[in-house]
């Protein structure tokens, strides 16, 4: 069976309503989220994904050789308006922690992106970040500064997660639920 991830972005009573990707049963999901490894640019880590009932699993293990260590997934190219948010919610679970919930507003991958880190458990955990503790980060630079997400988060084009935080180790993160409220 395939999933996919579907969102919605209601206004209601003029009151922003939150915006969701819960995973659900769909044809289409192997196109949906697409993994990208440090092997793009010589390393050997790896990282695959498996859709489950309403989640889905990524797991693979980082490798620092060839200057590698990072794994990631990403989503299709959309455009989304979060600057009418607080925070981001993640209903997950895993091991091999930290992950990053990466917020790209640049296509080209080596201009600056909005990251944050956030730490899993082996059990089912909601974690709520604060769009505030998002910071600028570009390959190559580093930590930029500070997101303003009322003013910068206004046309964010892809979502991501990463495993990148220096390490050489197995992982798997499993989500049934990303939420900006």
């Amino acid at each position: 069976m395939l999933w996919t991830l579907f969102f919605w972005f209601f206004v209601v009573d003029g009151q922003t309503q939150p915006l969701v990707f819960s995973f659900a049963l769909d044809a289409n999901a192997s196109k949906t989220w697409v993994i990208q490894n440090d092997n793009v640019m010589g390393g050997v880590s790896e990282g695959s994904v498996q859709w489950q009932a309403n989640a889905m699993r990524w797991h693979g293990h980082t490798r620092l050789q060839n200057n590698g260590g990072f794994s990631s997934i990403r989503s299709p190219r959309e455009e989304w308006d979060l600057s009418k948010f607080q925070h981001v919610h993640l209903r997950c679970k895993g091991t091999g922690g930290p992950f990053k919930l990466v917020l790209d507003t640049e296509t080209a991958w080596y201009l600056p992106h909005a990251e944050a880190d956030f730490e899993v458990e082996e059990g089912w955990t909601d974690i709520i970040i604060p769009l505030k503790d998002f910071i600028w980060k570009q390959p190559g630079r580093g930590i930029l500064g500070d997101v303003q997400p009322k003013q910068e988060l206004g046309q964010v084009l892809r979502l991501g997660l990463m495993k990148y935080d220096g390490t050489a180790q197995p992982f798997e993160l499993i989500v049934s639920s990303i939420s900006f409220e």
